[in-house]
């Protein structure tokens, strides 16, 4: 009888132990997750705010680089390229705008928190600082593209006339090599016909005169009837005739007559300078 109210007590010793223990878990296990969530909370925060650094920094990079635009941008550049930097300097600005609006909520979930994380307080406040000094180098910049425009207006509307002049002296210039050209096309314009005794009296190339003299080109003839050539490159007039007759006066030596195989001549230039030196008229009768 002893020995079982022994065995009593000890089992409800051992069971009150065993309830103590389970709450005992229970806590720690609670504690555990709430741990969790403020680490994952805490993990999540600082990732963002880094992301923020990283995306502020780039806007500072973007900026520099529409900075470099701008004042490397020559007098040529047109309204587009100034609109386009404008553009972007704007949307810059927005992006900059949106990150300062992150930060502000950042810092209100600290405060509401209670965390007093000096590093965090302290990396949020710089980073609102760094997007201000940022708006305030985009200000200038819009303000130096406002008045880069004037400038470049100036300067293109210069260019505009520098560019009109020439056009005006290159005109004037392939005017003169034209009319210069036309003079010296005329100078070397000469003229040859070939035909029978007939066809030449007919168009008034040959005149009979009293005693039998034959005049050339002495009246009215038709000089329709004439082929019109450039001396600088005329150097063989095929005849199609087996004999020719040359009316007018062309210097001896300054050509020759070759024979071609089907026995037709061909008058050759050998000396156009002399040739034409005469007369710009070369007449030629075939029989």
């Amino acid at each position: 009888m002893k020995k079982s109210l022994i065995l009593l007590g000890f089992g409800a010793i051992m069971l009150a132990s065993c309830s103590g223990n389970s709450e005992k878990l229970a806590e720690d296990s609670a504690r555990i997750a709430e741990l969790s969530a403020e680490y994952a909370e805490a993990n999540s925060f600082n990732d963002s705010l880094m992301l923020l650094m990283g995306d502020i920094y780039t806007g500072l990079d973007s900026i520099n680089m529409q900075e470099g635009l701008l004042y490397n941008m020559g007098s040529g550049e047109n309204v587009d390229r100034r609109a386009e930097i404008r553009q972007n300097l704007a949307n810059i600005k927005a992006r900059l705008a949106a990150n300062k609006a992150l930060l502000d909520q950042m810092e209100g979930k600290l405060k509401a928190k209670g965390d007093e994380n000096g590093v965090l307080t302290k990396t949020i406040a710089q980073l609102k600082d760094r997007i201000s000094k940022q708006d305030a180098k985009i200000a200038q910049l819009e303000n130096d593209l406002t008045a880069a425009k004037g400038q470049i207006e100036e300067l293109n509307t210069k260019v505009a006339e520098g560019q009109q002049q020439v056009e005006a002296e290159t005109a004037a210039k392939e005017a003169a090599q034209a009319q210069a050209t036309a003079v010296e096309d005329a100078a070397n314009t000469v003229y040859y016909a070939i035909g029978t005794n007939k066809e030449l009296k007919q168009n008034g190339l040959l005149e009979k005169k009293f005693l039998g003299q034959t005049k050339v080109l002495k009246g009215d003839f038709n000089e329709s009837y004439f082929t019109k050539a450039d001396k600088r490159s005329l150097s063989v007039i095929p005849t199609g005739a087996k004999k020719i007759k040359i009316w007018t006066n062309m210097p001896e030596g300054s050509y020759t007559e070759d024979k071609n195989a089907d026995g037709t001549i061909t008058l050759r230039i050998t000396n156009p300078k002399e040739f034409w030196s005469m007369t710009t008229f070369l007449v030629i009768q075939t029989n």
